[in-house]
């Protein structure tokens, strides 16, 4: 178990700490002077673990940083003060972080006098509104050991937290220093996941590849440590030093490493909070242990009321890890007092779109704690499908357990999306409506391509993902695929046998020289045949996506342009950018066939002209066939 201190300044937090577990958490030699915490402390007693947190309203950051992992809340209030500022707003915070059970400690009981029924019931009346009202308050002295022993039952009673064991480990960073013999240390709390030895991590959002040299769990070496344990990991990595890691940083499996600069969330604005929230405000939010500034918009309605929750977008000035179901707690520019809190729904949200009404209905769905039920829920909305990676990633889902999930709602994957089955057979339905409507339309051409395909339905289903739709009616055999064109498996068009006889004629001229071709009259004047008959034979090729017509009477394979679009984009990838020149030499081609086939590539939008250069759009580049896959991806 790990608990958490909190409670105003000099209300005794430290002093009890070290009553319940001979450890004297203030180690700066600034809080000895002062007599003050001012960084967080740490002590541990059989399986209780402590983090001693700063009372005093300059450190509530500091406070945050190290409240976000406990299971109970221990909050100290002295008799003789009684509640007083940072109370309240330890309160709030808790609150905010979704701790849902805590013990209070009225200390100085020694010197408390009559007090003691007093403050007990003003906190009662204050924790009536908080998951804390049924919280036990025992009365003791750190001096005397008043109430320790029953503290510490009291304590133990309070059990732990659920704790997510299956999904890839995740560790809060709140410190890190250097040990002789060692080297780097980090420690903080365990999220979620199991760490071993000789582990292979990655310190976000830095990127820096780690190794677990060694651990301890609660205090002590251990091979392992789970999820809910405050944990030391002894790592070690390239360029990896103390400089580089900072409070906020989270130690994780490699797949979790994404760190976000916006993200979408739910917030309450505190009852007692002194002003409204409008559009763009900037807030100090705090997640984990991190701490960044930020902008609030708000998503469904234009200003946030005290007491009122609202779903929003937080816009970061540097990028954090975070994940569905993180807390956050957001206080004002000046750091004075906290404004409110609330959880994150969606980490990697689109771009556009944040404030439509699909949108919203999405973010409402996502606003559960199970990934299963989030799932159901959104693919219960428009469009009824979503990035299989990306929502498995924020809700921190093993690959192994990702079929799982997916069959347990009755979902199928395609494409790289999770799909609802209305969803699917949606899509599916336009896809054949839209071809039997364009082989009764222009019986003599052989389909549609991808894209007029895609365009075709409603809500267009990504790029990749329609590509796996079709690919499953492939598998099907509801649909049937020629080159570039997809088609109805009843409908054909063929060659008449002397076309055909042609077309055999003339192929290996095609491709004995795939890059450069022989034009309509060279082809006619080698087979000893009209230049008309050729030229009416080859459109017709054209039309069944055999040949493709860079320029007039000039066809080249459509596998051979569709190697040429790749060798293009291949040349942006090594280069940065294509020329005419370097096209021609990649293609061991003359200049003004080159031309002629960039500007074909231009107008067909496979290619993007400024100047003398050209850039690749890779959502095109599949326009004449397949490219290697390391290249669609991009």
């Amino acid at each position: 178990m790990i608990i958490g201190t909190a409670g105003h300044v000099d209300h005794g937090k430290t002093a009890l700490v070290k009553a319940l577990t001979g450890v004297d958490t203030d180690r700066l030699a600034e809080e000895k002077r002062r007599g003050i915490t001012i960084d967080l402390g740490y002590a541990y007693a059989g399986d209780l673990g402590f983090v001693d947190v700063p009372g005093h309203e300059r450190f509530v950051h500091t406070m945050l940083a190290g409240a976000s992992g406990i299971d109970t809340a221990l909050l100290v209030v002295a008799l003789p003060e009684g509640i007083r500022p940072q109370t309240r707003e330890h309160l709030h915070i808790l609150s905010l972080l979704g701790i849902d059970r805590a013990v209070v400690a009225l200390t100085k009981a020694d010197i408390a006098g009559d007090r003691i029924s007093e403050v007990t019931a003003a906190l009662s009346v204050l924790l009536t509104e908080t998951p804390f009202a049924e919280a036990p308050m025992i009365p003791v002295s750190a001096l005397t050991g008043q109430g320790i022993e029953d503290l510490r039952a009291a304590l133990l009673a309070s059990g732990v937290r659920d704790r997510d064991l299956a999904g890839y480990p995740r560790l809060a960073v709140d410190r890190a220093f250097t040990l002789s013999g060692a080297g780097l240390v980090v420690t903080g709390t365990l999220v979620s996941g199991r760490i071993a030895v000789e582990d292979r991590l990655v310190l976000s959002p830095s990127g820096l590849e780690v190794r677990v040299r060694g651990l301890h769990a609660q205090n002590k070496a251990a091979a392992e440590a789970v999820a809910g344990q405050r944990v030391a990991l002894n790592i070690t990595g390239s360029r990896l030093s103390k400089d580089v890691v900072t409070r906020g940083d989270w130690v994780v499996h490699p797949d979790l490493h994404a760190p976000v600069s916006g993200f979408d969330a739910r917030i309450t604005l505190l009852p007692d909070a002194p002003r409204t929230m409008r559009q763009d405000t900037p807030v100090h939010l705090h997640l984990g242990a991190a701490h960044v500034m930020a902008r609030v918009s708000l998503l469904n309605r234009d200003r946030l009321e005290p007491g009122e929750t609202a779903l929003v977008r937080l816009r970061l000035q540097q990028p954090i890890g975070a994940l569905a179901g993180d807390r956050i707690v957001l206080r004002d520019t000046g750091a004075t007092w906290t404004m409110g809190g609330g959880v994150v729904l969606d980490p990697f949200p689109p771009r556009r779109g944040r404030r439509t009404p699909g949108r919203l209905a999405q973010l409402e769905t996502l606003d559960v704690s199970g990934s299963a039920e989030a799932l159901r829920g959104l693919l219960g909305v428009a469009p009824g499908w979503t990035d299989l990676a990306l929502f498995m990633r924020a809700r921190n889902v093993r690959e192994s357990d990702r079929a799982a999930l997916a069959a347990s709602v009755t979902a199928m994957v395609a494409g790289g999306l999770i799909w609802s089955s209305a969803a699917f057979d949606r899509v599916r339905g336009a896809i054949l409506t839209a071809l039997a409507a364009q082989h009764r339309r222009s019986p003599e051409l052989p389909g549609l391509q991808t894209e007029r395909l895609r365009m075709a339905v409603e809500d267009r289903p990504p790029v990749a993902g329609f590509a796996g739709v079709l690919d499953a009616l492939l598998r099907e055999g509801v649909v049937a695929v020629d080159g570039p064109w997809f088609r109805l498996p009843g409908h054909r068009i063929s060659l008449s046998p002397q076309d055909e006889k042609l077309w055999h004629a003339a192929q290996p001229l095609l491709e004995a020289e795939r890059f450069r071709p022989p034009r309509v009259r060279d082809i006619a004047a080698a087979l000893r045949l009209p230049e008309v008959a050729v030229r009416v034979t080859f459109k017709r090729l054209m039309r069944m996506g055999q040949v493709v017509e860079i320029a007039p009477d000039h066809f080249f394979l459509r596998e051979a342009v569709a190697e040429m679009a790749a060798i293009a984009a291949e040349a942006v990838e090594r280069d940065g950018t294509l020329t005419a020149a370097g096209f021609r030499d990649r293609l061991d081609n003359g200049r003004k066939v080159a031309i002629q086939i960039l500007e074909f590539f231009d107008k067909s939008g496979v290619t993007v002209r400024s100047g003398d250069e050209r850039r690749v759009r890779m959502d095109r580049l599949g326009l004449f066939g397949r490219v290697r896959q390391e290249l669609s991806d991009r």
